[in-house]
Order: C-alpha cells, then structure tokens, then sequence
C-alpha cells in the first residue's frame, strides 16, 4: 500500500528533528532511548519519530513521518475498542488548549502483532491556533494496568502549580541536563557526586511531575525554566 508522502519539517516550529524525522536533540536523543517518542501536528501527521519508537513498534521513520499517527498506531484499549482515529480524543484535548491524562494503548507494530503500551501526552502550542503533540510511549507488557484505558482530558501539567518549586542548585542541573550534559558531567561541573546529581534529577521530575527524564525536559522547557 503506497504511504502518504512525508510532510517538510518546519524550521523553527521548536519540534526537534531533522528531514527524516528522527531526533537529533542531545537530551531527546539520548533520553528517548528507552522512551518510545513521536511528535504529531495539528493534522494528526507525524512530523518526529524516534529510533525507540521504531524498536517499539518496527515501523522507519521514513515509514512513519508523513503519515498520520492513527495509520501508523492503530491504538485500541485492551479490549479491542478503537481508540485512535480521525479527531481522537488528544487532538480534540489539543485543540481547546487542554492536556489529556496518561492512558493504556494496545498498539499495532509492523510485523501485526500487538504491542502494550502506555502514553503520556504534552502538548506544545504554536502561533495561529497550532501545536505539536508529542507522545512518550513505554511497553507495558506484564505489567499490572495502574493507567485510565481511555485518554480522558486533564490539565496541562506545564500550566498546573509545582508541588514545590526548584531550589537553585536544582536549576543549575536543569539547565545543563537539558543541554545534553550527561550525569558524569554534571556532577564535574558543578561538583557535587554523582550520586547528588542524580538525586537533584529525580526530585527535578518528581516537582514538576514527570514521568522519565525526557518529559522532565519536555515540561521545563514549558514551564519556561530553562
């Protein structure tokens, strides 16, 4: 079956990615390895693939970027139940400027077979009513369900009060973690141990409620923190 031709990458829409779709970003390329992660536009068209997201579910960026996320996914709920589709309940979320709350997908690889998935959501509005929706997947298989099985709309994470706010040595690591710099280099800069440096991440995470260290960024960088 002919694929959708693949959709030109806007230069400055803040979506990083290169013509084929996949993630050149230090921090995104490196944290993504273990988060499935795919951008979409306002269009419901693939725009960013990641290379986890290929292992995840089989599919090339060049397979992916171009088409829409529901060709590609064909997410349903556990029982079979379509979730994605044309105008599915992300984009309408996405659209009134609302979040929508992490959620169970049994998605569909290339090779046919079924793949347990839970997806986490942020939305990054643009100019004119746009926005890209970037979505972090991780396998879930034989794990027991803790997510909503349907995505239900929620509130913006990057819009809600943090639980507490950063000390300043907490920004000082987020602001050289989401410049790609490692842990061992973090640690060196400003040095602290590693140990400490991997502490300041996770309690970073845990403030601005994030799910893994690459939404850890991604929220920042809502927040405008970084």
């Amino acid at each position: 079956m002919p694929h959708d031709p693949p959709l030109a990458a806007d230069a400055d829409d803040g979506v990083p990615r290169h013509d084929s779709g996949t993630i050149t970003d230090p921090w995104v390329g490196r944290l993504a390895a273990s988060d499935g992660m795919f951008v979409t536009d306002d269009r419901q068209r693939i725009v960013a693939w990641s290379s986890a997201a290929q292992r995840m579910l089989g599919f090339s960026p060049e397979e992916a970027v171009g088409r829409t996320c529901y060709q590609v996914v064909m997410g349903r709920e556990p029982d079979g139940h379509p979730i994605c589709g044309r105008n599915c309940t992300v984009t309408r979320n996405a659209r009134r400027g609302r979040g929508t709350a992490a959620y169970e997908v049994t998605a569909r690889a290339r090779d046919g077979s079924a793949k347990c998935l839970s997806n986490s959501v942020l939305v990054v509005e643009g100019p004119a009513g746009a926005f890209h929706v970037i979505h972090l997947l991780r396998e879930t298989a034989g794990a027991a369900p803790v997510m909503r099985r349907m995505p239900v709309e929620a509130p913006d994470r990057a819009q809600e009060p943090m639980v507490e706010t950063l000390t300043r040595r907490e920004l000082e690591v987020l602001r050289l973690f989401s410049q790609g710099a490692t842990i061992d280099e973090i640690a060196e800069s400003l040095t602290i141990s590693v140990f400490t440096a991997r502490n300041h991440i996770a309690n970073i995470g845990r403030k601005l409620g994030a799910r893994s260290r690459l939404e850890t960024v991604l929220l920042a960088m809502r927040r405008g923190l970084v």
